[in-house]
């Protein structure tokens, strides 16, 4: 039989009559609170009727070695009145009693409010709208990065998971605060009035708490882990490693601040070293695996080689196998091609980037090919490749580049587009046949045979 009971922490932190009631509640169980956390600590002990009583003391912190002079007297005075310091956590200290007349620890509904809401601004408050600016700045970037390219990012289920997990974590911190700013407020009022604090069930917490967690572990599901297979099995294993890291990262500073501590290091101290050294850990931790890694060739395919070519330069050679190759359209020869293709998939597109290079001659055949999985994003995807203002903008007015509608049939397409520069045809087209759109760049005007062919084998299921 276990002696020691962990719980995930599903209460507000100012939810001091719930929180009190819950371990009463855990008490009659035969469980008493240890420590208190986003993980609560139980002991096993004998059932029996305990209260609890939960406040809040501005001058509390994690990172202070001992209690201050003022917290000692708050210990004091509370255990003359017959209750029995249990833990601390921030700016919350609780108190446990089996005397049925022991009176409460908080008489005034004005100063419990006013202590609340100065332990909330300590700490709840500005740790709050950090993360929300933080991961409001992180959204925009990410949006304002990846609107350039969308066919690149709707089909990347690493950036689409990442920017719809900020975009979660964004509503939940926000709702945080404006749950808060809407509980201080009725408080207020109730106490303005005469009356006590409201009082708030948990239920909300472990709403948002359940569902952060099925949010996050869906992303992980369908578009994370897709996405990293779909890389190779090379790079899905540097990202588990990475995320091994940060979870080393997280509990090596968290052990620091713990020794620190015990220690008897003074809080401003404490704190200075924690996210000082974390940020420093996080880096060089970064750092040392990419370059072991990359040292390793963990990044690397096992069937990739080095190639020197005719200049003495050294390239990676790569032999994937490629829907449609040189070999296909011109005929076989002696050169030392390298075969390279890269995968991104999401729910709502895959996306396939095909290149086979000869580096003696520098000969290149490139070919992308997407999959719209999402039906009314075909259009908008399209468009996307079609538009070309951006690179115009850069471009001589003389020398701009433009998509030109041309005939299908020869390809065996819906419709074909070939790009032209200053008027004149390039070898670049972008081919359309249902849900899939492929654009290919040649070093030559394609004939009629190439075409049949590239169609065929571009346009159909690979």
């Amino acid at each position: 039989m276990k002696e020691i009971k962990r719980e995930l922490m599903w209460f507000e932190f100012y939810e001091d009559a719930a929180i009190a009631e819950h371990l009463t509640a855990m008490a009659e169980k035969g469980w008493l609170l240890e420590q208190a956390g986003n993980l609560w600590r139980y002991r096993r002990a004998e059932p029996r009727k305990i209260r609890y009583a939960v406040t809040y003391f501005s001058e509390s912190s994690e990172f202070n070695p001992i209690p201050t002079e003022n917290e000692e007297t708050l210990r004091e005075y509370c255990a003359a009145a017959g209750w029995d310091y249990v833990t601390s956590w921030h700016q919350m200290v609780i108190f446990s009693t089996d005397r049925a007349d022991a009176p409460p620890i908080e008489t005034d509904e004005r100063t419990k409010l006013a202590a609340v809401h100065r332990a909330m601004k300590k700490n709840f408050l500005p740790g709050n709208l950090v993360l929300l600016a933080l991961f409001g700045f992180n959204l925009l970037i990410q949006l304002s990065v990846n609107m350039d390219d969308l066919v690149q990012y709707l089909s990347d289920g690493m950036q689409l998971g990442t920017s719809l997990l900020v975009l979660m974590l964004l509503v939940y911190y926000g709702g945080n605060l404006i749950s808060y700013g809407l509980w201080y407020r009725r408080s207020r009022r109730s106490v303005e009035r005469g009356g006590p604090c409201v009082e708030r069930k948990n239920r909300f917490k472990r709403g948002k708490q359940v569902a952060l967690l099925a949010f996050s572990a869906a992303v992980m599901a369908l578009l994370y882990i897709p996405s990293a297979l779909a890389y190779g099995h090379e790079t899905a294993g540097a990202w588990l490693i990475y995320s091994g890291i940060y979870g080393l990262e997280i509990a090596a500073v968290w052990g620091l601040r713990k020794w620190m501590k015990r220690r008897g290091v003074n809080a401003w101290t404490n704190r200075l070293v924690s996210v000082g050294g974390g940020i420093v850990l996080a880096l060089a931790l970064t750092a040392g695996t990419t370059a072991l890694m990359l040292r390793a060739d963990l990044f690397q395919p096992k069937d990739a080689e080095e190639y020197v070519n005719t200049h003495g330069n050294t390239w990676t050679i790569y032999h994937d196998d490629l829907p449609l190759t040189m070999e296909d359209l011109r005929g076989a020869d002696e050169k030392h091609w390298s075969y390279e293709i890269r995968v991104k998939t999401s729910p709502l597109a895959v996306y396939r980037d095909a290149q086979q290079t000869e580096y003696d001659d520098w000969e290149r055949l490139n070919y992308e090919i997407l999959d719209v999985r999402a039906g009314f994003l075909r259009q908008s995807l399209l468009n996307d490749w079609l538009d070309l203002s951006d690179w115009n903008n850069e471009m001589d007015p003389d020398e701009g580049y433009v998509y030109r509608s041309v005939d299908a049939q020869p390809w065996g397409a819906d419709a074909v587009y070939q790009l032209e520069r200053a008027g004149e045809p390039t070898g670049t087209f972008i081919l359309c046949k249902g849900k899939r759109i492929v654009r290919i760049y040649l070093e030559w005007e394609p004939a009629a045979k190439q075409m049949a062919l590239t169609g065929e084998k571009l346009l159909t299921d690979v």
